[in-house]
């Protein structure tokens, strides 16, 4: 091959390989924003589900507490006397004090997680009978509303439920 017809094929080259390159070079740059946009996309769901399902545990741990020991003897908890009567126990359960610290080591790697509460008196009932309690009770029926909340978003849970406090009839 002479020099002169390796210097032709040089000048007529077209730069149809680095169109078709930069055109790939497009596409693939438009995946890779598009595959991270969606990444980051659910990033966020997975972090909001894990925020959502703090603040379902704090309206739960809530009103695990009323449902568990009798309710005379929570010293936060203020109980509705009238029917119709709704109080509010705000912060009812938390899970970090003032200043930030945990009230149980348990918690030291977790977000605070508060629950407020509310209580509305529904009246009293004669008549429920319920395993393991006497038959001549008196039952006093509330309506519980717990509000779980995890520091730092703005996740808010709402939890409903009846509780019955029963009582011996004299």
């Amino acid at each position: 091959m002479s020099p002169a017809s390796s210097i032709e094929t040089a000048h007529s080259q077209t730069g149809v390989a680095l169109v078709v390159s930069l055109i790939l070079l497009t596409i693939i740059t438009l995946l890779s924003v598009s595959a991270m946009q969606n990444a980051n996309l659910d990033t966020k769901i997975a972090v909001n589900h894990q925020f959502k399902e703090m603040s379902f545990r704090a309206a739960e741990n809530a009103l695990a507490i009323v449902t568990g020991p009798e309710l005379s003897v929570l010293d936060n908890l203020d109980i509705p006397n009238v029917v119709g009567e709704i109080t509010s126990n705000d912060p009812f359960f938390t899970t970090h004090n003032a200043v930030g610290d945990p009230i149980d080591p348990a918690f030291s790697d977790q977000l605070p997680m508060s629950a407020s509460l509310t209580m509305e008196y529904q009246g009293e009932r004669e008549g429920l009978f319920f395993s393991g309690h006497q038959l001549d009770n008196t039952t006093h029926l509330f309506l519980v509303d717990a509000f779980g909340t995890v520091a730092g978003n703005a996740t808010r849970t709402h939890n409903r439920m009846q509780v019955g406090l029963i009582r011996q009839r004299y």
